[in-house]
């Protein structure tokens, strides 16, 4: 059998000269500066730990900075006859409270088209978003280390005791009392020798391929764009939002219709349907289809080739709306995310892994860290997706703790292997409220000297109502 280029053989194999590595001492240590590990850094800071944050990216953020995608799950399904309850707040509310200040976030605007599936939707400006959670970082006393690769664990039994990090100083460690893993990835729990199982293989079986990349486009006629494509443009929802230079508008682009007309796109073998949003005017600020690569995003060898191709794919895309779809010709592509998306890779066994069934049953815990109400599968065709009344359920503790560590949250997209499940707990709004619950469970934890698993939950939610969660 041919041996695959990402296979190593015994003599290329190095050994490592052993060395001594400057060390750093903190209470709570978290790998990501992504969506949930901001909340995170920044919960614990202000529940009194002193924090480290490291990210490999030199901005943070996350899916709003390198995607730039509405969040429109910070309210709850809207059950017969009751509006629709929101259910995330504390920090990410913040966050998006102090988008709208900065003159970089839409509000809470209604989805008339779709109001028991996503009653309200919430666009930011991802210029601006790095800019608020960057000054919220600081403002919180977070020590953020950008452009820093997290290399490896020092373990002990069942608790880290050192985390390996470096960047231009070089390979440091760093010593924590906790650890909060929100790589995306599950990078920590891997290098700790945790359980992990494979996610982005089956992906197809719910949704498109486990990738994507997210761009914007200028110089784009929306007016004439929705007068000469009426087959091929609908306009879903629109307003004002009383903020100079801020718009609301999402727009669904397809193919079907009228597959001649835009012979170009067909072409190019992408997904029949576009989802794309405008913040500004004059432009399509977010333009999400460019979904269709397979890859396990937790190698390197595979993510950079799927960057690769995402990149080439949406020239192309970008090229191809200016040559069939009426209001793009003058248009240029304006943006693109700094890195790939990764919706899919590997998930970390956790004591609490949440099913579609509970999901869909709106259950309740009795150790909640948040509550949540929105799911991405849910329409028409996939009626068991839908959430019971009161469309929400609650995020246990415990969901949060890999089994086999005792000082190490797991917070994010890495956390449920019921591929459904995956398609709620994934979003924006879902991975905030883990980040949020890991921080300050973190912070306690340090605080004490206990145990993920010794930690009295009264004391938490203590906390977690101090910081404004939603919990009931």
């Amino acid at each position: 059998m041919a041996r695959g280029k990402s296979e190593m053989t015994d003599t290329q194999f190095m050994v490592e000269p052993e060395r001594k590595v400057p060390c750093r001492d903190c209470d709570v240590l978290v790998v990501g500066a992504g969506t949930a590990g901001c909340i995170a850094a920044i919960a614990a800071a202000r529940a009194g730990a002193d924090v480290i944050l490291v990210e490999k990216l030199p901005v943070p953020g996350g899916t709003y900075t390198n995607g730039g995608i509405g969040a429109n799950s910070f309210y709850a399904m809207a059950s017969e006859g009751l509006p629709a309850k929101r259910t995330v707040g504390g920090i990410p509310y913040e966050l998006n409270q102090r988008l709208v200040e900065a003159g970089g976030g839409t509000g809470y605007i209604p989805s008339p088209k779709d109001p028991h599936h996503s009653p309200y939707r919430f666009m930011a400006d991802h210029e601006i978003y790095k800019g608020v959670v960057s000054e919220m970082l600081m403002e919180s006393g977070v020590t953020v280390f950008l452009q820093t690769f997290f290399c490896g664990v020092i373990k002990e039994g069942s608790r880290i005791t050192a985390a390996l990090i470096e960047n231009k100083d070089g390979r440091f460690a760093v010593r924590a009392k906790q650890y909060i893993d929100a790589s995306g990835d599950g990078d920590v729990a891997r290098a700790a020798g945790l359980q992990q199982i494979g996610l982005w293989q089956d992906y197809h079986k719910v949704t498109g391929a486990p990738t994507g990349l997210v761009f914007g486009m200028g110089g784009v006629d929306t007016e004439r764009m929705l007068k000469e494509n009426p087959r091929g443009v609908v306009k879903l929802s629109g307003a004002e939002t009383g903020i100079p230079g801020v718009v609301s508008e999402q727009y669904a682009f397809t193919t079907m219709m009228d597959p001649d007309a835009y012979k170009p796109v067909v072409d190019l073998k992408l997904r029949g349907f576009t989802s794309m949003s405008s913040i500004h005017k004059g432009e399509m600020t977010y333009i999400n289809n460019s979904k269709g690569v397979d890859c396990d995003g937790s190698r390197a060898d595979e993510q950079s080739r799927a960057e690769l191709e995402m990149r080439v794919r949406i020239m192309k895309f970008a090229a191809a709306l200016r040559e069939c779809v009426p209001g793009f010709e003058d248009a240029y592509m304006s943006w693109a995310s700094v890195q790939l998306g990764v919706r899919a890779s590997r998930v970390t066994v956790c004591d609490k892994m949440l099913t579609q069934e509970e999901i869909s049953n709106a259950a309740r815990f009795d150790d909640e860290i948040g509550l949540f109400g929105f799911h991405d599968l849910y329409k028409k065709e996939n009626p068991e997706c839908e959430i019971k009344a009161p469309g929400f359920y609650g995020f246990p503790y415990r969901m949060l703790l890999p089994v086999g560590c005792d000082n190490l949250f797991m917070a994010g997209r890495c956390v449920t292997k019921d591929l459904k499940a995956h398609m709620s707990t994934r979003n924006v709004p879902g991975c905030q409220v883990m980040g949020q619950g890991a921080g300050a469970a973190a912070a306690l934890c340090a605080a004490s000297g206990c145990t993920t698993r010794e930690l009295p939950y009264r004391e938490l939610r203590k906390v977690l109502l101090a910081q404004d969660v939603i919990l009931d």
